[in-house]
C-alpha cells in the first residue's frame, strides 16, 4: 500500500507541474511529429513496460465472478494508456526535447520547476526506492524458474549449486550491467525487445497452442467453456509470433547500423 501511495504521489507531482508550467507559458518543448530512429527503442520499451502484465494471473484467480472481467481489465488499460499519454505529452511540451533524461525524473530535480526541497529528495529517490522494493521480488521469482528448469537434473538439487550458485545466477548480470553502462536508453532498448519480447509474444503463445493441443488429446474437441477467450483462432498466435520476429529483427537491424 505505501508503495503504491508513493507512486501516485510522483506521478501526480510531475503531471501537476508540467501542467503548471505550461500554463504560465514556461514550456519549452518543441517536438517532432515522428522520429522513426526511436522506434526500436519504442519496441524495446513497450516490451519491458508490458512485462508486468505477469501480475494478472496473481489477481484474476481470486475474483468469483468474471462475468465482466474483460470489461473491468479493458476499462483499466484505457485509464492507465490515457494517463500516462497525457503525461507524455505534457513533458515533451513542458522540456527541450534533447534535454529530457532517460529517467523522466531528473528532468523535474530543479528548484525552478519544482519548488520544495522535500519534494525534490522524494522525485530523486522514488526510482531508488523503486527498483530496491521490487529487485529482491524479481531475483527471488527468476531463482525459482531457474531451479525449476533444472529441477530434473540431480546436481540441482547440491545445496551449493541450490542455495549459492542459482542466486548468482540471478543476481551477477544486472549488477555487471548496472557497472558497466549508464544508459539507460540502451539498457531498455535491448533488454526490452530481446528479453520481454521473447518472454511476452514467443513463449505464450506456444505454451497455448502445445496447451490447446494436449487438452483436445485429452477432453475431445467440444468443451463447453463459458468465460472462454475470443482470440482461441490460431491466427493470433501466428500474429505474435510474426510480431516478435520483425520486432527483434528491426530492432537488430538498427543497432547493427548504429555501431557501423
Amino acid at each position: 500500500v505505501i508503495q503504491i501511495l508513493f507512486s501516485f504521489a510522483v506521478f501526480w507531482i510531475m503531471f501537476v507541474m508540467a501542467f503548471y508550467l505550461l500554463a504560465i507559458g514556461r514550456g519549452k518543448g518543441n517536438p517532432t511529429l515522428a522520429n522513426f530512429g526511436a522506434l526500436p527503442n519504442i519496441f524495446g520499451a513497450c516490451s519491458l513496460a508490458a512485462v508486468s502484465h505477469a501480475t494478472l494471473p496473481h489477481i484474476i484467480p481470486p475474483i468469483q465472478n468474471k462475468t465482466n472481467l474483460g470489461l473491468g481489465i479493458a476499462i483499466v488499460f484505457i485509464v492507465v494508456s490515457a494517463f500516462y499519454a497525457l503525461l507524455s505529452l505534457l513533458i515533451m511540451f513542458t522540456f527541450e526535447n534533447d534535454k529530457i533524461q532517460e529517467i523522466v525524473l531528473l528532468n523535474f530535480l530543479d528548484c525552478s520547476i519544482v519548488p520544495g526541497m522535500f519534494f525534490i529528495y522524494f522525485l530523486g529517490l522514488y526510482t531508488t526506492f523503486k527498483v530496491s522494493a521490487v529487485f529482491p521480488l524479481n531475483a527471488v521469482a527468476l531463482r525459482d524458474n531457474i531451479r525449476a528448469i533444472f529441477s530434473s537434473f540431480q546436481s540441482s538439487h547440491i545445496w551449493v549449486v541450490e542455495s549459492l550458485l542459482f542466486p548468482l545466477l540471478t543476481i551477477i548480470p544486472p549488477i555487471v550491467i548496472a557497472v558497466i553502462t549508464e544508459n539507460i536508453e540502451v539498457i531498455v532498448g535491448i533488454t526490452g525487445s530481446y528479453a520481454a519480447t521473447i518472454i511476452q509474444f514467443i513463449i505464450p503463445p506456444l505454451l497455448v497452442h502445445y496447451s490447446r493441443r494436449d487438452t483436445q488429446e485429452k477432453f475431445g474437441l467440444c468443451i463447453p467453456m463459458k468465460h472462454a477467450s475470443p482470440f482461441q483462432h490460431n491466427f493470433w498466435i501466428i500474429l505474435a509470433i510474426t510480431f516478435a520476429v520483425f520486432t527483434i529483427t528491426s530492432v537488430t537491424i538498427f543497432y547493427y547500423q548504429t555501431q557501423l
